[in-house]
């Protein structure tokens, strides 16, 4: 490498690079502070998404079984109906 020759004085060049250089460290600082933040944000996110999930599965399955028991209590009322007609229909 060659020699660099500077016009400015060299406390102001170190004064500069100096800032220049806390300026880039602090950027990779915060740029690597935000990624922390958003991995936890992520892998947050992801488990309230498979708790969301299981409790929508365990709903569905809480549905299917009550619309079951619905279609079976409703047929089961319509023979009592029918029971219930039969009979008034023997009492008169």
């Amino acid at each position: 490498m060659g020699k660099f020759e500077f016009r400015s004085p060299l406390r102001k060049l170190v004064a500069f690079f100096r800032a220049s250089r806390d300026r880039w460290k602090k950027k990779c600082q915060d740029a690597k502070y935000e990624l922390k933040l958003l991995k936890r944000r992520f892998t947050n996110l992801q488990a309230s998404r498979d708790h969301t999930l299981q409790c929508y599965q365990a709903a569905e399955v809480q549905r299917e079984e009550l619309q079951a028991r619905n279609e079976h209590l409703q047929a089961r009322e319509g023979q009592l109906q029918a029971q219930i007609d039969m009979l008034s229909k023997r009492g008169h």
